[in-house]
């Protein structure tokens, strides 16, 4: 029998079945059977003789023993538990199709298109909602050798820091060691500051204060900082750092107006082409 059946495993595992083939029965538990064709489909027929014949063999075994632990749970439940049970799973079946179903409608209609008009909007009505776990800070610094002949001219662009200044920074930023000059976005104070080897809030606690300029010198560099602004731990975060939560919600928010709308509208159909009656 086990020489038969390694045969049969190697037959599948080297020939591409024909039609004639696709419902040949490879076992049995009880009145339900295990065909060709579900071992084709999920195992597929490209892989070499020796690893198909294990995987065919591993599925074969897997699919006896759920098939053994499931007539002896159905055998070993009681009316009540196998009821219940069943309940459950059309329950799963009903919400998935249905999930699925509001997704795809969904995803036809709602516009994805959040205006930077509506992210003001909400952000102003909800300002209380959206409050610092962490300090943040918006800032530039420029890293220069000491011996730079240039320091002077640099310092007094880098804090001016209008049009021209920045271009010219930027003509000149190959003199510098490293920079950071967009300041626009938002930091923790241990990200910036660790820029310019000040990581712990011993060393940069004293310079968290907006509209901050300072100069950090060592034996061979000078660290030209300007701090714009500052945003305490439960402070209101500044609208630029949470845009995208913003849009989100307000995505959110209107799935939700219309998945509202939906049902009202499923129900108000059914009623009107009489496919959905209530009796009293």
């Amino acid at each position: 029998m086990r020489l038969a059946l390694l045969s049969f495993l190697t037959f599948l595992t080297t020939c591409h079945l024909d039609e004639s083939n696709a419902d040949r029965m490879v076992a049995r538990v009880n009145d339900k059977y295990l065909y060709v064709s579900e071992l084709e489909e999920n195992l597929g027929n490209n892989l070499s003789t020796t690893d198909s014949a294990l995987l065919v063999q591993n599925y074969i075994n897997t699919w006896a023993k759920e098939q053994l632990l499931l007539d002896k749970a159905v055998f070993n439940l009681n009316a009540s538990e196998q009821e219940s049970l069943e309940d459950l799973i059309r329950r799963y079946r009903n919400d998935l199709f249905i999930k699925t179903y509001q997704e795809h409608w969904l995803k036809a209609r709602v516009d994805t298109v959040v205006s930077l008009e509506e992210i003001t909007s909400y952000y102003s009505e909800n300002k209380k909602n959206f409050k610092l776990h962490n300090d943040l800070l918006r800032g530039r610094y420029i890293e220069l050798s000491t011996s730079n002949f240039d320091r002077n001219s640099v310092r007094n662009a880098f804090r001016r820091f209008n049009i021209e200044d920045r271009t010219y920074l930027d003509s000149i930023s190959l003199q510098f060691n490293s920079s950071f000059l967009n300041d626009t976005i938002w930091l923790r104070p241990r990200v910036f500051f660790g820029r310019i080897n000040r990581p712990a809030p011993e060393n940069y606690e004293r310079y968290l204060k907006s509209n901050r300029f300072f100069e950090i010198e060592d034996s061979l560099n000078l660290y030209l900082v300007f701090v714009e602004e500052v945003r305490r731990r439960n402070e209101v975060a500044p609208i630029s750092h949470v845009r995208s939560t913003l849009k989100q919600i307000i995505l959110n928010k209107r799935k939700l107006d219309m998945m509202r709308q939906f049902d009202r509208d499923v129900l108000d159909e059914a009623v009107k082409d009489n496919v959905f009656e209530q009796y009293d």
